[in-house]
């Protein structure tokens, strides 16, 4: 198993003290344990959200593999075991997908590079800031993975993500998975 110094401990704009890394770090040890051999790492993040603590881990098993998940509690213990708990129900879910995807037909993963952009939106810009181009917030490089419907699905629900942008495996075009507003996943594949 992995060093517990690939398991990162802080506080934004709160203190994290001594008791409460070492409690993280033996629990998300022993969370990763049953079904992984070793990880990258992972960071685990507390802050403080109005009248409670927010807690943020990001695992990164190996690979493009990443879970996320984060959780609201009036004390930095409950945060972290509420977010633990959603952490072990996706590597629960999806640990057999991963093994079995990994025995049966494992090939390397493809990706195409591609630039991310945040934009500003556009209602809450002043209106004497408004011009013809977006205001551009943030910008980072991203890696479109070749993959399945379903193994996108699965990694969109472990990364917690509203919606993952993939090149289909099988008709190798750019498709789209998205959370609706009623709930259901929705998937946009343009026809050629």
């Amino acid at each position: 198993m992995t060093s517990l110094n690939a398991i990162t401990v802080a506080g934004k704009q709160t203190k994290v003290g001594k008791s409460l890394s070492i409690y993280v770090k033996d629990i998300l040890k022993a969370t990763l344990k049953k079904y992984f051999k070793t990880f990258i790492n992972s960071s685990v993040l507390f802050s403080k959200d109005t009248f409670n603590f927010k807690c943020e881990i990001s695992i990164h098993l190996e690979g493009s593999i990443f879970v996320k998940s984060n959780a609201l509690s009036n004390d930095p213990y409950g945060s972290f075991n509420l977010a633990n708990e959603k952490i072990k129900k996706r590597i629960r879910r999806y640990h057999r997908k991963l093994t079995d995807h990994r025995s049966s037909n494992f090939k390397s993963l493809k990706y195409i590079e591609a630039n991310e952009y945040i934009i500003k939106d556009p209602e809450k810009i002043k209106s004497s800031e408004i011009t013809n181009e977006p205001i551009i917030i943030a910008e980072s490089d991203e890696l479109i993975k070749t993959i399945s419907v379903g193994e996108a699905l699965m990694l969109m629900k472990l990364n917690d993500q509203n919606a993952i942008f993939f090149k289909n495996i099988q008709t190798k075009r750019l498709n789209l998975l998205f959370k609706r507003t009623d709930g259901n996943i929705g998937w946009l594949d343009p026809k050629k």
